[in-house]
């Protein structure tokens, strides 16, 4: 496990992670926060966030924790 930034997706009510996506940094992570909140409906909710997270390959294969 190493500490990761990732943008992950919340959907409904109550929000449950659905897609989880590994970030090369905290600005990068904030554009893509700010395209996928203009390009979504309302139940739907985007979060920055450094994670524990397993990768391979550049993918997030399994999240441990929040930070």
């Amino acid at each position: 496990m190493e500490a990761v930034i990732a943008l992950l997706m919340f959907l409904g009510e109550p929000a449950v992670l659905k897609e989880h996506t590994l970030m090369p940094n905290v600005s990068k992570c904030l554009e893509k926060k700010r395209i996928a909140v203009r390009n979504s409906g309302a139940r739907v909710s985007y979060v920055c966030s450094k994670v524990q997270a397993e990768v391979k390959d550049g993918k997030i294969i399994r999240i441990a924790k929040d930070d």
